[in-house]
C-alpha cells in the first residue's frame, strides 16, 4: 500500500518523463519549459504522437535489417 506522498511523488515524477520525453523526441523543437506551461491533456497529446512515431521507425528499422 502505497502512501498519499508516494503516489504524489510518482504523479510528479510522470509529469517530468513526459515533459522530457516530449522535449527530447521533438528534437528540441519544443522545449520542456513550453509543455511545462500546457494544460495536461496537450502533453499527453504529445506523448501519444511521439510515442507513435518512435514505433513506426523502430518498425521501419525492423523491416530494413530483414
Amino acid at each position: 500500500m502505497k502512501t498519499y506522498l508516494e503516489i504524489r511523488q510518482q504523479l510528479y515524477e510522470n509529469i517530468i518523463d513526459e515533459t522530457l520525453f516530449i522535449s527530447r523526441a521533438s528534437e528540441g523543437a519544443v522545449s520542456a519549459e513550453w509543455v511545462m506551461e500546457q494544460p495536461i491533456f496537450v502533453r499527453k497529446k504529445y506523448v501519444k504522437i511521439f510515442d507513435e512515431e518512435i514505433k513506426a521507425r523502430d518498425r521501419a528499422l525492423k523491416s530494413k535489417k530483414r
